[in-house]
């Protein structure tokens, strides 16, 4: 709990509904049920929780999994394509963490730029989300809504409509769940 509170004042300087932080495959009994926290956890738990989760995977390879809601992507191949092609009534989320994009030249980032706009285009398709996230392993590297704003902009993404169907996908995939409600 102690670790979440820092974070929890960095997103209320933000100005953040919600913010994930992300928890190993450790126990789950000593997580708080914070509304505004949801917990991203490597594996499902065997039970009810009191808190909010995801299932991520950073193994695209786990789109056919059931248990997972969230994959994210580094390597964008053929076979990323038809595994997500198969996953479309998984209502899936596809995360691109915008941190590598600071570390790629002009050439590249213009060829990602393209796979983002590819990807969102078939997430739309398809049925699924795109998710862009900071990446951020401090919060220096947090990338602000503004920039975020931009970015999807770059790719001919709307922001609004971005917004508004990942706040709708996580409500979906949030409200999906069984939850343990102190009384």
């Amino acid at each position: 709990m102690h670790v979440v509170q820092p974070v929890l004042r960095f997103k209320s300087l933000l100005g953040l509904k919600s913010i994930g932080i992300e928890y190993g495959t450790g126990n789950t009994d000593s997580m708080g049920g914070e509304a505004d926290v949801i917990h991203l956890l490597k594996s499902k738990p065997s039970a009810s929780t009191k808190f909010r989760y995801l299932v991520i995977s950073e193994n695209y390879h786990d789109l056919l999994s059931k248990d997972v809601d969230l994959v994210g992507i580094t390597a964008i191949d053929e076979q990323f394509y038809e595994m997500l092609k198969r996953s479309s009534s998984k209502k899936l989320g596809i995360e691109i963490a915008v941190s590598w994009l600071r570390k790629t030249n002009g050439q590249k980032l213009a060829k990602n730029i393209a796979l983002i706009k590819s990807i969102h285009n078939f997430t739309q398709k398809y049925g699924n989300q795109l998710v862009l996230t900071s990446g951020a392993s401090s919060i220096f590297e947090m990338v602000s809504g503004r920039c975020f704003d931009a970015l999807l902009e770059l790719c001919d993404i709307k922001p609004e409509t971005y917004w508004n169907s990942l706040n709708n996908w996580l409500d979906h995939k949030i409200g999906m769940r069984c939850y343990i409600c102190d009384t």
